[in-house]
Formats: C-alpha cells, sequence, structure tokens
C-alpha cells in the first residue's frame, strides 16, 4: 500500500492497529503533495 498525505497525524492514529495487524510492513507512507511523489514514482 503506497499512502501519501501532507499530514502525518492520520496515519499516526491508525498506526497501532496497523501494527496489531501485523501489516506494517507492507504500507510505505509519504509525507507529501501527491502529484510530484506520483510523477516521480512514474518516472522510476
Amino acid at each position: 500500500v503506497i499512502a501519501i498525505d501532507t499530514d502525518r497525524e492520520a496515519y499516526e492514529i491508525g498506526l497501532p492497529f496497523i501494527k496489531e495487524a501485523g501489516v506494517d510492513h507492507k504500507i510505505n507512507f509519504f509525507q507529501a503533495e501527491a502529484l510530484p511523489v506520483l510523477d516521480k514514482m512514474l518516472e522510476e
């Protein structure tokens, strides 16, 4: 899962539940504006 948001707060709220489910290693969080991150991903 790729999560992109300018505010890390919602991710931090959900992180304990994500860890409890054992899937924290499957989530890549980027704290940034989405379009530049997506553009960079498309270039790679």
